[in-house]
């Protein structure tokens, strides 16, 4: 009996656990149903109609010719062909599922926006032209979103054309003398990060409405927030180590140089350069690091120290010798001698 009731009492204590893991599993069902409506995911395949099935465009965007937008296919006109191809599928495999209240439920990678001027009737000419600008839709499979036509493609197409490239010519409010809404707020802050990202985004080319030389004529009477005097004082420094390329947006590798050959940097003081040189109490041991190198391209490397004269060898204690009545050219940092000296 005490075997028996002990494991009620484990099944009492575990049936909890259970009701909050289902509970759990429940909640994220609804979560997931929440976020995508309830629908299931929109697929359709150019591959099956055009390659398989030997499809021309027109026959599902029957507006090519003579609309500024092609169209898109009708539940009438896909159950020309798919009452039969569906009518031993289930339903929610049937075309009618691609239609909600008759209209169809695209995704409309290809859309362009209300601001953009596009007259589709004037671009294409046969149905062949259709994959100049589409390229690859005869082999897509899922309205994959790099289908869609860019901006770069378009101003390309426009000058090799010779026809009106101007900001005019395709968008209604967009121009070279207002700046894009991504302009506002904080965007005299925010911008050298998106520059530095090398985003292919339309809204992130600065080069359709900039010169790489605003950059720099506006920096020179602008400096960045963040140099501020600390920041040429010493934080610099710190920051040209870690990123060196955020300074070489702005800043040359010579300027480096001219400047430190004026102003030695502010950890170069007391003994520094002198004969008993202290400089290594500050620098690196053992050598990991290049920093030097930054300034000093010209200086021997340390790796050249002088050998062991012959005779000695790394078990040898140098102190009993070395420093104790037998001057040393440098300070002794207390590291191992045959770091260096090998």
């Amino acid at each position: 009996m005490a075997r028996v009731g002990s494991a009620a009492q484990r099944v009492r204590r575990s049936r909890p656990l259970a009701l909050l893991l289902v509970a759990g599993g429940m909640m994220g069902c609804m979560l997931v149903d929440a976020i995508t409506g309830g629908a299931k995911p929109f697929v359709f395949s150019h591959k099956v109609h055009v390659t398989g099935e030997s499809m021309e465009c027109g026959d599902c965007h029957t507006a090519w010719q003579e609309a500024d937008d092609p169209g898109l296919p009708g539940l009438a006109g896909c159950k020309l062909c798919h009452d039969n191809i569906d009518k031993d599928k289930p339903p929610e495999r049937r075309v009618e599922t691609l239609y909600r209240d008759g209209k169809y439920l695209a995704t409309g990678v290809a859309r362009l926006s209300d601001e953009v001027v596009f007259s589709h009737k004037r671009h294409v000419t046969d149905q062949e032209s259709c994959k100049t600008c589409h390229t690859g839709i005869e082999e897509d499979e899922t309205l994959d979103p790099r289908l869609a036509v860019t901006m770069s493609e378009c101003s390309e197409c426009h000058t090799t054309r010779k026809v009106a490239n101007e900001c005019a010519t395709c968008h209604r409010e967009i121009r070279s003398d207002v700046a894009p809404r991504t302009h506002e707020k904080f965007w005299s802050r925010q911008h050298g990060k998106v520059v530095r990202a090398h985003s292919n985004e339309t809204v992130d080319d600065c080069s359709l409405c900039h010169q790489e030389t605003q950059c720099t004529s506006c920096h020179l009477d602008q400096m960045p927030e963040s140099h501020n005097n600390y920041f040429r004082r010493r934080g610099h420094g710190l920051l040209a180590r870690m990123d060196r390329d955020q300074c070489a947006a702005c800043h040359r590798t010579d300027m480096c140089d001219s400047c430190h050959r004026e102003t030695r940097p502010t950890n170069h003081v007391g003994q520094w350069g002198a004969g008993r040189s202290t400089h290594c109490l500050n620098c690196h041991e053992p050598l990991s690091s290049s920093d030097c190198s930054v300034c000093h391209k010209s200086t021997p490397s340390h790796q050249l120290a002088t050998p062991l004269p012959p005779g000695h060898n790394a078990a040898m204690n140098c102190r009993q010798c070395h420093g104790n009545g037998q001057p040393l050219p440098h300070v002794d940092k207390g590291d191992q001698c045959t770091n260096c000296h090998r």
